[in-house]
């Protein structure tokens, strides 16, 4: 008894599976921008003008990962190290002190860029 139940249930579910795979083929999903005018046979998303050109969000990565940074500032992190003697800010060599207000300065520069950059990503979009 068991056993024609079962393929009734695989015949049915055989049948329903192509009209199910039909009527999605035949709906047809488009996200306009602004005014634009939707066609027809066509289920249309309302995005603002302002999408039009950004990346999709599924697409967008939210934190930079290591690899994203230009050769020019991977290495300008290493362009300090080792440095000693006058402007250096280290304790090794005459004069090593006199470079402290700099780095300090350029690490306020940096660390100002930086959250300007991070408040610019995560504003809303409008």
């Amino acid at each position: 008894m068991r056993l024609p139940l079962a393929a009734a249930s695989l015949a049915l579910a055989a049948a329903l599976a192509p009209a199910s795979v039909a009527a999605q083929a035949s709906e047809r999903v488009l996200t306009i921008f602004g005014n634009d005018k939707c066609p027809a046979d066509t289920i249309c998303v309302r995005a603002p003008e302002n999408d039009r050109y950004r990346i999709p969000k599924e697409l967008r990565r939210s934190v930079p990962t290591p690899e994203d940074r230009s050769w020019a500032t991977r290495v300008g992190t290493m362009e300090y190290t080792g440095r000693t003697g006058t402007g250096s800010c280290s304790p090794v060599g005459a004069g090593g002190w006199t470079g402290c207000y700099q780095k300090m300065l350029r690490e306020a520069r940096d660390e100002r860029r930086a959250a300007a950059e991070e408040r610019e990503q995560n504003q809303p979009q409008r």
